[in-house]
Formats: C-alpha cells, sequence, structure tokens
C-alpha cells in the first residue's frame, strides 16, 4: 500500500527540481497543490527571465521618467509639427525592414520609399508614410498627417509625466508574458509526454498520458529555471547551452521517474 505523503510548496519544489526518486509524492498531491506549484514555478520563471533583465535597465538609467527625459532624442508634436532632435535610420536585410525618421525632411512622398525592400516606414515633419510588399501588386501605402493630430501636444516632459501609466503598462505587458509563458510550458510539457509516453509503452508497467504529462509538468522545472537564468544573464551561448540542459535533464528525469515506478510495481 502507497503511504501517502502531505507535501509544503516547498517540498514541491525541492523534489520537483532535485529528487525525481520522489516524483510519486507528488503524483498524490491533491489537483490544487500541483496546480498552485506550476503557477508559481511560472511565475518564478517569467520573473528570473523578464522581470529582472527589464527592471534592472530601468533601474540602472534611473527610472522610465529619466529615460525618456535623458536617454530618448528629444522629440515634440505640436500644431501638427513633429520633431526629433537627430536623424533616425535602421535597416534589416533578413526580414527587409527599413524605417527613416527625418525631421528635417518636410514631407516624405511615395517616390521616397524604397522598392527593394519588404516594410518600410518614414516619418518627416508632417507625415508618415507606411509601405507594405504585397505579392503581385506594387504594394500598400499608408499615410498619416500629423495636422490630423493639431490638438494633441506631446514631447519628452508629457510622456515622463505620464512614467505611472507606462509601469503600469509593463505590468500588464508581464502579465501577457506569462500567461504566454505558461502555454508554451504547457505545450512543451505535451510534446515531452508524447514522446516519452510512446516510448515507454514495452513497459510492463501502464501509466496513463495524463498521468506521463504530470510527470513532464514537474520534471521541466529545473531545466526551465536554468534557461531562464541563461535568458538573465543573456549570453547567446549559455542561452544555447541552457536549452540543450532543459531539453535533456527533462527526458532523463522523466525516463528514471517511468524506470523506478517499472521497478517498484
Amino acid at each position: 500500500m502507497n503511504k501517502i505523503k502531505k507535501m509544503k510548496m516547498a517540498d514541491c519544489f525541492i523534489t520537483a527540481m532535485f529528487l525525481p526518486k520522489e516524483y510519486k509524492y507528488l503524483h498524490q498531491q491533491k489537483t490544487g497543490k500541483k496546480m498552485a506549484y506550476l503557477l508559481l514555478l511560472l511565475l518564478l520563471i517569467a520573473v528570473i527571465r523578464y522581470a529582472i533583465p527589464v527592471l534592472g535597465a530601468v533601474a540602472g538609467l534611473g527610472g522610465i521618467g529619466n529615460i525618456i527625459r535623458e536617454e530618448i532624442p528629444a522629440f515634440s508634436l505640436e500644431n501638427g509639427i513633429f520633431s526629433l532632435d537627430k536623424k533616425l535610420e535602421l535597416t534589416d536585410e533578413s526580414t527587409g525592414t527599413y524605417t527613416l525618421i527625418d525631421t528635417e525632411v518636410e514631407r516624405f512622398t511615395r517616390d521616397d520609399i524604397p522598392r527593394d525592400m519588404n516594410e518600410v516606414i518614414l516619418v518627416s515633419a508632417n507625415n508618415v508614410l507606411m509601405y507594405n510588399a504585397v505579392a503581385g501588386r506594387n504594394g500598400i501605402v499608408q499615410e498619416q498627417e500629423f495636422s490630423d493630430l493639431k490638438e494633441l501636444t506631446v514631447n519628452n516632459d508629457t510622456v515622463a509625466g505620464k512614467s505611472g501609466l507606462i509601469y503600469l503598462l509593463m505590468g500588464v505587458a508581464f502579465a501577457v508574458v506569462y500567461v504566454l509563458n505558461g502555454l508554451h510550458y504547457l505545450l512543451l510539457s505535451l510534446l515531452f509526454a508524447a514522446v516519452v509516453h510512446l516510448m515507454s509503452r514495452g513497459m510492463t508497467v501502464s501509466r496513463s498520458f495524463a498521468n506521463t504529462w504530470w510527470t513532464a509538468l514537474f520534471a521541466q522545472s529545473i531545466g526551465s529555471v536554468v534557461l531562464a537564468v541563461t535568458y538573465c544573464i543573456g549570453s547567446s551561448v549559455l542561452i544555447m547551452t541552457g536549452s540543450v540542459f532543459h531539453m535533456l535533464t527533462t527526458v532523463i528525469i522523466m525516463n528514471l521517474v517511468l524506470v523506478r515506478r517499472e521497478q517498484q510495481e
């Protein structure tokens, strides 16, 4: 008869990450506790991978208000005229995108659009031109006149004064990232579970797919946290290494758990 062991949340984290031999106790927990563990794990991953780098960068530059006033070139939109104190030009050959902001130009026209690009954005003192190439056609061009925004006054100071709103939007963005990251985690667990479930068909002890999926959810824990840390550091080599570590540890842990269960039963 299997002994049912109640576990605190800290015990769930320690077991999922470092004690695969005791995964049977994780499976014994109520669904509510397992879901709570998963939600907290995803929160930890999102904080390490996204929140820490962003907030660290913002704090290092003196906050949102200081970034807008000191780090972003001075800009203004007033009386239907846009101005920026420096010319900005960005080209991405891999995606065929081109962006030019030059407010010394009074107005851009269709003739100024480079046709060898897939997407183009041109910003002058009086208008914005957006070009999107369409296969088999000459492309779509949209134009926005700043004169339509005469009642609006925007500059570095007015935007910096909305720092609280920007922080709120950052919080909303983090919530969206948290949900998307959670969906990715669940789908990846499904993939791991499907692969391992097919590999374990020859075992004498059969397991339900749901049981294997929960094992995959737990087994990803250590690899996902390590991968999040590599993203936080920002080194491409470390990120690649972390991705390999995540994949290998998940598969190894799942196989260890399944083999151990077969031996015990």
